[in-house]
């Protein structure tokens, strides 16, 4: 399964605002920190905040912090957060007054897929990307 920049942005930012916590962290300052397009990155916060994933703080000392834990945000919520026509995706009916037996049981299959899809993605938590960063971003080099 491929995903969206947004979607792969959008984990970094949470990730970086998990590793910030509690400071507030601006957009620009996230973005250089990881070589992430700015203006890009804006847009994504925008729809992190109004998901509820995201807080935000007016003002010189102000910036975005996370306002759940990791631990309460799926892979689910932030596709559906970031990628509006994914999660909007209507069942699939088929068009012809006369379909055959093969294209409704197509039909059901692909919807039950979906569905299955769906569950998988909502039973995965964003607590496990800490645990797959070692956090050392430095080069080592061998003599």
């Amino acid at each position: 399964m491929k995903f969206s920049k947004r979607v792969y942005y959008g984990l970094v930012f949470l990730m970086q605002l998990h590793y910030t916590w509690p400071s507030y962290k601006t957009v620009k300052e996230l973005a250089e920190s990881d070589g992430l397009p700015h203006k890009f990155l804006e847009g994504i916060a925008a729809d992190l905040r109004k998901g509820g994933f995201i807080d935000v703080k007016r003002g010189s000392m102000g910036g975005y912090r996370l306002a759940k834990t990791l631990k309460e945000i799926s892979l689910l919520d932030v596709i559906l957060c970031l990628e509006v026509d994914w999660g909007h995706n209507e069942k699939i009916e088929t068009r012809e007054v006369n379909a055959s037996d093969k294209q409704m049981i197509i039909t059901e299959f692909l919807n039950d897929t979906s569905e299955s899809i769906k569950k998988v993605l909502s039973e995965i938590f964003l607590d496990s990307l800490p645990q797959r960063y070692s956090g050392d971003d430095s080069i080592m080099y061998y003599i």
